[in-house]
């Protein structure tokens, strides 16, 4: 059943409404910001979504050689000389050169008065000789202080018994004073006169008799010593002396009273006619014989020594330190006198000075001194000699060329001519190279030597240009070492430009269409090229590296094979960049093309 939708009597039907027209103008506004809306989605897209193109740039191979050539300029200067300068401010005796003139080695240059290098060697030999009468003197101090100390130790002279003793340990001595008293008590000694009737029958040897009555003794002697001397008795009698040697039994001692006789060749007793009485075999007083105080008494009273057995020292301190003084001065003094022989030697030597002669053969530039004139002082330059046949230049060598320039390299030297004149031609050689370099505006430079053999053609202080010749002068065919790629089994290859494939080619990532890699094998290089011995030719087309172009209007790179930025572009390379980066810039930054100021990048 159809139902009717009826609206009830209450509820009023909407009002009309009139249509409005939409204004043109703003219509217009609309359109022109949709259009603008879709330009920059537009550009988005095209910024974001598409990829940029990649042009392959490439280089041909060319023949040429690797060689390069450092050049540059250095002035002249001499490799040997000589200047000459006054001795002293003494007359010039005699000038035997003027300049201009040419000498040769030891030829005299001039002469001046040497007699104050006499004056100063004879107050030298002054010198000496007061040092040596001093050193005269030390010397015999010297030998008196050995002597007092090798006197401070007192030993037995014989063996025998110490019979007084005068001294203690600590006892202040002076030299002679009596320390003791030493006998040889082992054997006595009788001396008696006998008749000159008994001459003839009494010799050194004969047997003897020696009676003790105190101690009813007889003991049997032996003459040892006979002395013709003239004593005479009471009676008138001459007599000589006679001496008798007993062994000492124990009990004998000295001045004891007693009878001999000597027994003659017969048998016969000689009797003295002049006794005597007993004596020590030996007897000495031992005395100090230098002053001191005693640090060592060894022996005792009535003490046995024997030969040699130190009895007595005295302190020897202070002379030990007089001698080390004496030496002292001893080796001051002899010092002093080879420094004055020095002296005089060199003094000697310096009268060469003072007649001065060429050091080496050459032409004489200058000369400063007159004949008969005193120089002003000492040290002015007299006399300057250059040899001309060679000179030399010193010049300075970029840090990259100076790996090419060693000791021995040659070097073409020239001298710039007058308008009239043609120019000179020399060959040089470098003679030296430095080992530290030396820095100039960020720029490090090697200074070098070059010598130049110029037989006196060229004179010192004249500018000269120089040229050295480095690297390999063969000629082959030479490929930018930008070109130079790798193969994916790990070859040495190129990227040649080809419309078909060459018959060596290889596999390889990242070779552009049109391109092929091909194997080479690579000889010398340099630090931008490389020489191709075999693999490809003189004409061949190679790709380098890719030029990135931004497809909107952007900036052009240069990219190798994986898309970095390549530094150090060859000339050409990179032209001048798109406009792209064209137009004004507010606040003048960047116009003309895009570098600051209107530049231009170039290769």
């Amino acid at each position: 059943m159809d139902e009717t939708l009826t609206t009830p009597a209450s509820v009023p039907l909407p009002e009309t409404r009139k249509r409005r027209r939409f204004p043109v103008k703003r219509l217009v506004v609309l359109l022109l910001l949709a259009a603008v809306l879709a330009a920059g989605g537009f550009a988005l897209y095209r910024l974001f979504f598409q990829s940029e193109e990649q042009t392959p740039l490439t280089e041909e191979l060319t023949r040429g050689s690797l060689a390069t050539t450092i050049t540059g300029t250095g002035v002249t200067l001499p490799a040997d000389s000589q200047t000459v300068t006054t001795a002293s401010t003494a007359k010039i005796t005699k000038v035997y050169v003027a300049a201009g003139d040419t000498v040769e080695a030891g030829d005299l240059l001039y002469e001046q008065d040497d007699s104050e290098l006499d004056d100063q060697i004879s107050e030298y030999k002054d010198q000496i000789t007061d040092l040596q009468n001093e050193l005269e003197t030390y010397q015999e101090q010297l030998s008196d202080t050995q002597e007092t100390l090798s006197n401070l130790t007192v030993t037995a002279p014989f063996s025998g018994t110490i019979t007084e003793i005068e001294v203690e340990a600590g006892d202040n001595v002076q030299a002679g004073s009596k320390l003791a008293v030493l006998v040889d008590d082992s054997k006595m000694k009788l001396t008696e006169y006998y008749s000159y009737a008994y001459e003839d029958q009494i010799q050194v040897g004969s047997k003897a008799k020696v009676s003790i009555a105190s101690l009813m003794l007889n003991l049997d002697g032996t003459v040892t010593d006979v002395q013709k001397v003239s004593r005479y008795t009471t009676e008138g009698t001459q007599c000589f002396a006679v001496t008798i040697t007993v062994d000492n039994p124990g009990a004998l001692t000295e001045g004891m009273s007693c009878v001999s006789y000597v027994v003659s060749s017969s048998g016969e007793p000689l009797y003295s006619a002049i006794s005597g009485t007993l004596e020590y075999n030996d007897s000495e007083t031992l005395t100090a014989q230098v002053s001191g105080e005693l640090t060592t008494v060894s022996p005792v009273a009535y003490s046995t020594v024997t030969k040699g057995q130190t009895l007595f020292v005295v302190d020897g301190s202070d002379y030990e330190s007089q001698i080390t003084s004496t030496q002292n001065k001893i080796t001051q003094t002899q010092e002093r006198i080879a420094d004055y022989e020095e002296q005089i030697a060199e003094t000697e030597e310096k009268r060469a000075d003072y007649a001065v002669t060429a050091e080496i053969s050459g032409k004489v530039i200058q000369v400063n001194v007159t004949e008969g004139e005193t120089p002003r002082m000492a040290g002015e330059t007299a006399v300057l000699l250059y040899n001309l046949d060679n000179m030399e230049i010193s010049v300075n060598i970029d840090e990259l060329d100076i790996e090419n320039v060693t000791v021995g390299t040659e070097v073409a030297i020239t001298r710039s001519g007058s308008s009239s004149d043609a120019d000179q031609a020399f060959t040089g050689t470098v003679t030296a190279v430095s080992y530290e370099a030396t820095n100039s505006n960020g720029v490090a430079y090697f200074p070098v030597t070059i010598s130049i053999p110029s037989a006196g053609a060229l004179s010192a202080g004249v500018n000269v240009s120089y040229s050295i010749q480095v690297g390999e002068d063969a000629e082959g065919v030479l490929a930018p070492i930008s070109a130079l790629k790798q193969s994916t089994d790990g070859q040495t290859c190129l990227y040649i430009q080809s419309d078909t494939a060459p018959e060596n080619a290889v596999e390889a990532e990242g070779v552009p269409e049109g391109f092929y890699a091909v194997p080479v094998e690579i000889g010398a290089s340099n630090s931008q090229y490389v020489v191709i011995l075999s693999g490809a030719e003189e004409g061949d087309t190679v790709f380098t590296r890719y030029e990135s172009t931004a497809p909107a209007n952007g900036d052009s790179t240069s990219q190798g094979e994986e898309g970095e930025m390549e530094q150090g572009f060859p000339a050409g390379d990179m032209q001048m960049m798109p406009g792209g980066m064209g137009g004004d810039f507010s606040g003048g930054g960047m116009s003309g093309g895009g570098m600051p100021g209107g530049g231009r990048m170039g290769g």
